[in-house]
């Protein structure tokens, strides 16, 4: 086995997530003190990807923790050097994983986690987090102990190597697999991603969340939304909108301009720098329409304005507008 340089400056660094936004934020974190940092966002070439640059250090930067376990399962099941290459595993979460990734590295499944979604609070805890991954194995190779680390729960022996990849002119065919293959699991994988969503859906009723400090128009806005089957939800401040939408996505959030903590053009910004989130559209709420409060809202990815004070109908007319499922209700 070739001698793998571990310094930070050679050391092979692989940033691997679904978000080329994700990934390239995390790249820039690094990319100052390790400089040998790659990119891979497309799954379909997650195994290449993995293959050409056999990182010392795997950094997985998905959305969900289980998106995270997928792929690196993932890898051991179709690539044929992952068994027989040295690195180590950073997994990157959200407070409400922590429990459950710290057990799954207790169990050497991962080796270090970093709580890094959905604010980078600390930011140079990742860097640290892979220096110190690059000095366990550079202790462990001047012991002599060069093994590779050992595959995932449920996944045993290594890979038959797979055929030579099928280009497709369209779709590029899913990691490595034959043409016929890929168009097979594209199916299959739609057809369970239709149903999921269709129960999902159906078990689920509609969600709005209303950002406003003053307790009193919160019960005065949640009043109107009475009879339409609505899951309300409330947050007085700027960061506890973004907590409660991580702990339940709303379908819809009704931002006030004035908040607390900051204002709601820069809590909207926030809210759509998130990937996860930058679809769920926001209308802001005001009692007055000033030019550049309607700009700056309409820059931060804000759907369209709501002014105080509004009625029943009116609200209702915009819920409809901005939600589809509740128009066809």
């Amino acid at each position: 086995m070739e001698d793998t340089d571990l310094t930070p400056k050679r050391a092979a660094v692989l940033v691997a997530s679904e978000s080329v936004a994700d990934a390239e934020l995390v790249g820039k974190l690094l990319q100052d003190e390790f400089h040998n940092v790659r990119l891979s966002t497309k799954p379909d070439f997650a195994v290449e990807d993995f293959e050409a640059h056999r990182p010392s250090v795997l950094v997985l930067a998905f959305d969900t923790l289980e998106a995270a376990q997928r792929y690196y399962i993932g890898l051991y099941r179709l690539s044929t050097v992952v068994h027989e290459t040295r690195h180590r595993v950073v997994v990157l979460c959200n407070k409400h994983d922590v429990w459950t990734v710290y057990d799954l590295c207790s169990k050497g499944h991962f080796d270090d986690y970093v709580l890094f979604w959905p604010a980078t609070n600390d930011a140079p805890r990742i860097r640290m987090s892979v220096h110190q991954a690059l000095r366990i194995m550079t202790v462990k190779a001047e012991a002599g102990d060069v093994a590779p680390r050992a595959a995932p729960a449920g996944v045993s022996a290594p890979p038959a190597p797979r055929p030579a990849r099928v280009e497709a002119q369209t779709d590029t065919v899913v990691l490595g697999a034959t043409l016929a293959d890929a168009q097979a699991a594209k199916s299959a994988a739609q057809a369970r991603q239709s149903t999921s969503g269709q129960a999902e859906a159906a078990s689920q009723p509609l969600a709005v969340l209303i950002v406003e400090d003053d307790e009193f128009q919160q019960k005065l806005i949640g009043r109107l939304m009475n009879g339409l089957g609505i899951e309300i939800l409330f947050a007085g401040t700027g960061a506890e909108a973004i907590e409660r939408m991580w702990e339940r996505k709303p379908d819809l959030v009704l931002m006030d301009v004035g908040l607390p903590d900051t204002n709601g053009v820069e809590a909207t910004r926030k809210i759509k720098s998130i990937a996860q989130f930058g679809h769920v559209p926001i209308l802001m709420v005001t009692g007055h329409s000033e030019r550049n409060i309607v700009v700056e809202s309409l820059k931060a990815g804000a759907a369209d304005f709501l002014v105080k004070p509004f009625d029943k109908n009116t609200l209702h007319e915009k819920l409809r507008q901005f939600m589809p499922a509740l128009a066809a209700s």
